[in-house]
């Protein structure tokens, strides 16, 4: 049986910076994707913010499809405004990202391989169907970073189950022949087209875009896929749909996302922001975390593993949790004065930050009756 210091399961964002980050320590790696290839099926709508990944990781032109401007945000009564952000981020093509991402933990030393499904962990021992066989694999430190369906989690006894209200569930297509502004991103918040959600369109180039949404299990009366082909027969009747993509984002908390020989990481640990749904850059934070607090571990040094996640994801999310929890209690004339307001506060300017908190302390200025579930919730 071969062994290895460090065994990573899912060769997503995350889990190929973990391997990227342990290998460039020297740590023996050996990186599982259950996939034939890496990036295929997509997950995601791509989008990524300089200012979340400058400090962890350089991304290169070729592995982007765009790069953004800003934002075009639309209201409940159809009504429009434009953040101008200069550089804001980029779209990826995550079927390239995730490729490279992998192919740079390679090149450090770590073992990558592809159609390897974990099937099952006993102890320090994996489990892995490869190609219709099963092989057994030794770990002395084990990472999870299997998305949201995590069995890996599972498995080593953490509680990952979501509940409706910790779960938003997606559909995506990606269309041509559309008309787009393609260094803008589109932000439609109506509970029509998304209820208790949002939509989006996220540019791949001047007349092709992801266009999807999430919807709250809660506040939805249709499942996602009916929002969206009733969104794209009304505003991209002449588009061409060229892929289609379901699935969830979670937006919990976890307790506990580490033990004695593992780290949870990505989804897997649900790192992804309960807001926004973004997930790749904590899930590149997480594994570059996760990857050099492993090695110290295997050390027997101090790792630092809980208290980087506190501060790098950990508070942020757990701010954006509440303030989804606000949102899903929102009517439609919340929606109408939260859209003014953000008119107000964008419209005319050219930013170089989004502050949550301020925006939010500016709705429930400008929307007393907020002010009671707004203590409740946030503090």
């Amino acid at each position: 049986m071969e062994s290895f210091d460090i065994i990573i399961v899912g060769a997503g964002p995350a889990g190929s910076s973990a391997a990227l980050t342990a290998a460039k320590e020297g740590s023996s790696v050996l990186l599982l994707e259950e996939h034939p290839q890496i990036g295929i099926p997509l997950q995601c709508a791509e989008g990524l913010s300089r200012s979340t990944i400058k400090d962890y990781l350089d991304i290169k032109s070729e592995w982007t499809a765009v790069s953004l401007q800003g934002s075009i945000v639309r209201g409940p009564t159809n009504e429009e405004f434009k953040i101008e952000y200069p550089n804001v981020g980029w779209v990826l093509n995550r079927k390239i990202f995730d490729q490279e991402l992998a192919s740079l933990a390679v090149k450090e030393g770590a073992l990558l391989k592809t159609n390897a499904k974990v099937i099952k962990i006993e102890d320090k021992t994996v489990l892995v169907k490869e190609n219709g066989l099963i092989k057994k694999y030794n770990a002395k430190f084990l990472i999870g970073a299997d998305g949201i369906s995590s069995n890996v989690g599972f498995w080593l006894g953490i509680d990952t189950r979501l509940g409706l209200n910790e779960i938003e569930v997606c559909a995506e297509y990606l269309i041509e022949n559309i008309k787009i502004e393609p260094n803008y991103t589109y932000l439609v918040f109506d509970n029509n087209i998304a209820p208790g959600g949002y939509a989006w369109i996220f540019p791949k180039s001047k007349d092709s875009a992801n266009i999807g949404l999430g919807i709250s299990p809660l506040k939805a009366e249709k499942k996602a896929k009916e929002y969206l082909d009733e969104w794209v027969r009304r505003d991209f009747s002449n588009g061409i749909i060229k892929e289609k993509i379901f699935g969830g984002v979670p937006a919990k908390i976890l307790k506990k996302f580490s033990g004695k020989n593992f780290f949870l990481i990505g989804d897997a640990a649900r790192f992804t922001d309960p807001l926004s749904g973004a997930g790749i850059a904590n899930g590149i934070k997480s594994g570059m975390i996760a990857g050099r607090n492993a090695v110290m571990r295997l050390k027997g040094k101090k790792d630092y593993f809980e208290k980087e996640i506190e501060e790098e994801i950990i508070s942020e999310i757990t701010f954006h949790k509440k303030v989804r929890d606000i949102y899903l209690r929102l009517n439609e004339d919340d929606y109408k004065k939260i859209f003014e307001i953000g008119k107000k506060f964008f419209l005319g300017k050219t930013i170089t930050d989004i502050n949550t908190r301020k925006i939010v302390r500016e709705v429930i200025k400008n929307i007393p009756s907020l002010l009671p579930l707004c203590i409740r919730l946030l503090f």
